[in-house]
């Protein structure tokens, strides 16, 4: 797949002419962090105290924070210096114990990729709250790994993520978040399978936030879709502008969009944030086998000023509007799935 990672590595090139490869083969190089380092760690002091969380740097590459204790989702990452990701008023926090109703929305930090599921999506529905409890689960067996590949150092933390309700219920996703040196390419590829007794309803959805400076006026945001389907009033009246962002207004509504979108060539489906005035794009790329649908978040209120890209293999509605549009993703015993995400950050064509 054509992913624009040889723009990315570009940029890397004017921070690092040569490979590392390069460097450690002409003995240059002493400790390979240098270059490259995956650190745990766990919180002291503030509301995610004694939470885990590994930070993966790599030069020339984006750097991004993974929480262990919230599903092992992305939280802060960032590009040449610049921040990707939108942070909530909430920020970094620890995972909580009760998710009934509408609670998930109480501990919504946002971060780079906030996962959604692994038995609900969306609206409160069938005895699940919103978006299920997936990022309030703590990851285990977390593992990482550093190794040159193609010349390039190659970061890969992995972990395992288990959704169990006894006597019968137990969903497993095995996370691997991958990123290197040399390209703004973070992947993360989740296999999630059905341990438990019977056929078990399995919805998911990447809810990739993305905040200022990337996100602001002046932006656009490039989707490839034959339609645009408006979730609400809110939306309907701002179906218009999903594209481009205007300024932040006191009291503005949340708006939410379906894209029905067109996979290239290959099977991947994009959506991507591009800012001239930053020299700047994130885009984000996903089987659209895996995942066919795509949601658009957009919230334009003062103080939170932020958009969502959200590819899923479900609505946003609840479990139970699925199951009555005969559209409920389901896993049968044993059965596993594959679903892929990458997110690319590169200089926009002209960029210094």
């Amino acid at each position: 797949m054509k992913d624009g990672a040889g723009d990315a590595r570009a940029v890397a090139r004017g921070i690092l002419p040569r490979r590392p490869d390069e460097y450690a083969s002409a003995g240059k190089v002493a400790n390979l962090d240098q270059l490259a380092a995956a650190t745990s760690s766990q919180v002291i002091g503030g509301k995610a105290n004694g939470c885990r969380a590994l930070d993966m740097r790599a030069v020339g590459g984006i750097d991004v924070r993974i929480l262990p204790d919230r599903g092992f989702d992305l939280g802060h990452a960032w590009f040449a210096g610049v921040p990707l990701a939108w942070i909530s008023e909430v920020g970094e926090g620890p995972p909580l114990d009760s998710l009934d109703d509408r609670a998930w929305m109480q501990a919504f930090g946002g971060g780079l990729v906030t996962t959604c599921g692994l038995r609900n999506v969306g609206a409160p529905s069938e005895g699940h709250g919103m978006h299920g409890r997936y990022s309030h689960l703590r990851a285990s067996d977390v593992r990482v790994n550093r190794e040159l590949e193609d010349g390039e150092v190659l970061l890969t933390a992995r972990a395992t993520i288990d959704d169990v309700e006894a006597p019968s219920v137990h969903l497993r996703l095995e996370r691997t978040v991958r990123a290197r040196t040399g390209s703004g390419l973070v992947e993360l590829s989740d296999v999630t399978t059905n341990l438990g007794t019977g056929s078990e309803p399995a919805p998911i959805l990447y809810h990739v936030n993305v905040g200022i400076p990337l996100f602001d006026e002046g932006a656009r945001v490039e989707i490839d879709a034959d339609e645009v389907l408006p979730r609400d009033a809110d939306a309907e009246r701002g179906l218009d502008s999903w594209m481009a962002p205007g300024p932040s207004e006191p009291g503005a509504a949340e708006m939410v969009f379906e894209h029905v979108v067109r996979p290239d060539p290959s099977g991947w489906a994009r959506a991507a944030v591009v800012n001239p005035s930053l020299g700047l794009e994130l885009e984000v790329r996903w089987r659209h086998a895996e995942l066919p649908r795509l949601h658009q978040w957009i919230h334009p209120r003062r103080g939170i000023y932020a958009l969502g890209l959200e590819p899923a293999n479900c609505s946003v509605l609840g479990r139970a509007a699925d199951r009555a549009a005969g559209m409920l993703p389901v896993l049968e015993p044993m059965e596993a799935r594959t679903t892929e995400l990458r997110i690319l950050a590169r200089p926009t064509p002209g960029a210094a």
